[in-house]
């Protein structure tokens, strides 16, 4: 029904507005207003419509034109339409007395306001040579080069399936802005400009909604993109490096490209969505100039609103369940409110509660000394956020805690707990996920952890490397269980992704919480069935217990019928690993940890897997496009279910190890140290159905 509505306002347009009178400047078309201010608001419900449009229809849905083959003058006149002379003075006067360049140059002052060029700024080598790159058309992303030809074709990847996106993403525009301000070498701004330029003349509008590999295969890219443009075009136009009727050119361009957002992120759900409402709402904030700004503006802080609502747990945890994409929308709300201000606006109050709780767990998933986030999923470990500057900027410093707020706690729709001292008390930290799969960029990874104590990240998360469907990638194999520090069963994986079901917890999960006595608890329980189907009935129940915040003891309970091969895994971090038995320790200068087994039927074999490529164990990704070997130990049985364990988790300073007493009788562990003396910790991780200790 809204489709049909569009179709039948464009039909109306094109019968009721007077043709333009080739090279002859004209007054406002109040027909071409009156109508694109009546167009409905459409979502992803009517793409399915909108890809039969032709292209005078598909350009009404935009509220805009076709601008194919028109001369510049011819362009000027209906372009302008789409601005909104109230927000350009002398825009309104120029075109009542038919003085097009006097409204060109109306249009450039509102966009420059008071940006004067800035000072000369100093640029580092890498940036300058990273310039130098782009004039010549080689474009590196992630450490991923490759050489273009003179005639770009933006749709064209010769590297991995991400360069392609990354290409349409323009961050190479800020080099270029960066050497011009350094070195006032017009090469640099004019290659800006011209790339835009280029994009907007050989990347046609009309098949925004049909797609293509790159150009419109991701509406990412476009956001990313035309936030860059908006972004740099600021500085350039402050100092005078672009002239009117290219500025409108790609005010033109961006307008279509932001009422494509409006329709593409109308219904979607994730990351994405909060992306694309950010990005319009910084390229309305910066040249507040269109027509359509308090529509979009609008159409963003709702669509905002009710993202927030629907896909932020009520524990203030994004609900794809990894720290890296949670801080991609964090990153959203805090540019999406520093542009509403300058649109004299702000977040609604839930909406900046909200803020304040995701904040919250941002500084929860990020290790004590700040070097790394937690990378449960797809996350990124060596990319952690630094809110502290940010924060401040818009007023928001309370949403920071001080450390002595950072301390044990649980996230129980996320399924996350912080087994940890508190952080004004010292730095051991212990992350434990517990949670369901998550909407999106899972892995297989239930009841794995996160360990740093004494300043360095012990056991970790693999990290997801690269995006790409090639052998070169390893994020398929960062995203099975034997990637992480869990287990599987009978050589096969957890398979939560199979249960769709169970991905966001509907109701706080019982995680069986407790912090008294010297000990922080936390449980949980991967009961989805091992392998492609789901097809080993077999469940994995886990307790960590946080020992007089000292150390750490895992207890793992595995019950299920018959005989299975079970094999415990555990992901340190890159570095050495020496094994004697059922002990293992890290081999770090300044601080280590010591992990020994006791499992009540013994491991038949324990080895070290580093950097193995067939099949692949043993590797991590700090970075994106990054990956480098680091020890796995796996620990391996065949025995008749139930079977438990338990494993203790020592970390110390220097490269000695202290002298640990460890065992465990099915029913409790015992500890025996010099520090410690003796301590008895019980195992409270059996299910109903495994009463009585083995």
């Amino acid at each position: 029904m809204i489709l049909r509505v569009g179709i039948v306002y464009a039909a109306m347009f094109a019968a009721s507005a007077p043709a333009a009178e080739p090279d002859v400047p004209r007054r406002v078309n109040a027909h071409a207003v009156a109508a694109v201010e009546a167009r409905p608001r459409l979502s992803r419900a009517d793409l399915a419509g909108l890809r039969k449009l032709d292209r005078a229809d598909l350009f009404a849905a935009l509220g805009s034109f076709d601008d194919r083959d028109l001369s510049d003058a011819d362009f000027a006149v209906r372009a302008l339409d789409l601005l909104d002379p109230q927000r350009i003075p002398g825009l309104a006067e120029a075109r009542l007395g038919g003085d097009m360049d006097g409204a060109l140059a109306a249009v450039f002052r509102a966009c420059r306001r008071d940006r004067a060029a800035p000072p000369k700024t100093d640029v580092s080598a890498d940036t300058l040579t990273a310039a130098e790159e782009v004039l010549e058309h080689r474009f590196s992303f992630y450490g991923e080069r490759h050489q273009l030809p003179p005639r770009i074709d933006w749709d064209f990847n010769p590297g991995t399936a991400h360069w392609g996106h990354d290409l349409n993403r323009f961050t190479f525009l800020r080099p270029l802005t960066e050497s011009y301000l350094a070195t006032g070498d017009t090469r640099y701004s004019r290659k800006a400009v011209e790339l835009i330029l280029d994009w907007i003349n050989n990347c046609d509008a009309g098949r925004c909604f049909t797609g293509s590999p790159y150009v419109w295969g991701s509406y990412l890219n476009n956001a990313i993109h035309c936030q860059a443009w908006c972004t740099h075009l600021a500085t350039l136009v402050g100092c005078a490096q672009i002239a009117p009727i290219e500025l409108l050119r790609v005010l033109k361009s961006v307008h279509d490209q932001l009422a494509y957002l409006e329709i593409v992120t109308n219904g979607h759900a994730g990351n994405w969505p909060t992306i694309g409402m950010q990005a319009m709402l910084q390229c309305v904030g910066t040249f507040a100039v269109f027509r359509d700004t308090d529509r979009f503006a609008d159409y963003c802080a709702e669509g905002l609103r009710r993202q927030i609502a629907e896909q932020v747990l009520p524990d203030g945890v994004q609900d794809e369940l990894t720290p890296h994409y949670h801080r991609v929308v964090v990153n959203n709300l805090l540019n999406a409110l520093r542009a509403l201000r300058a649109l004299q606006r702000d977040l609604d109050p839930q909406t900046r509660q909200t803020l304040g709780k995701m904040l919250h767990y941002v500084q929860q998933t990020t290790v004590p000394d700040g070097s790394k986030q937690v990378a449960f999923n797809d996350s990124d470990p060596g990319s952690p956020g630094d809110y502290a500057s940010t924060l401040t900027e818009l007023g928001l410093q309370e949403f920071l805690g001080p450390p002595s707020q950072l301390g044990p706690e649980v996230f129980p729709y996320a399924g996350v707990a912080l087994l940890r001292q508190r952080q004004d008390r010292g730095d051991l930290y212990l992350a434990f996920d517990a949670g369901p799969y998550g909407r999106s960029h899972q892995h297989e990874d239930k009841l794995g952890f996160w360990l740093f104590a004494y300043g360095r990240n012990l056991v970790v998360d693999p990290g997801r490397h690269l995006y790409d469907g090639s052998r070169r990638s390893y994020s398929s194999y960062l995203r099975s269980t034997a990637a992480h520090s869990t287990i599987r069963i009978d050589g096969q994986d957890q398979h939560s992704a199979g249960r769709r079901d169970t991905w966001i917890a509907k109701q706080p999960l019982d995680l069986a919480w407790r912090n008294a006595d010297g000990e922080v608890r936390a449980c949980g329980v991967y009961d989805l069935g091992y392998g492609r189907d789901n097809g080993i009935d077999v469940v994995h129940r886990r307790e960590i217990v946080f020992v007089k915040e000292r150390c750490w003891i895992v207890f793992d309970v595995i019950q299920g019928d018959g005989e299975h091969l079970i094999e415990s895994r555990f992901q340190f971090a890159p570095g050495e690993l020496h094994v004697d038995g059922v002990a293992a320790r890290t081999g770090f200068a300044d601080a280590n940890l010591l992990l020994i087994a006791a499992p009540v039927t013994p491991f038949a074999d324990i080895c070290v897997q580093r950097g193995q490529a067939e099949p692949r164990r043993g590797w991590y990704s700090d970075s994106y496009n990054k990956i480098e070997p680091a020890p796995a130990l796996a620990l391996t049985l065949r025995t008749a279910l139930p079977w438990r364990a338990a494993t203790l988790l020592f970390p110390y300073r220097g490269m000695e190890p202290p002298k640990v007493g460890f065992a465990f009788d099915g029913r409790q562990a015992a500890i025996a140290t010099a520090e410690l003396g003796e301590v008895i910790v019980r195992c409270c991780a059996a299910g109903p159905a495994d009463t009585d200790a083995p």
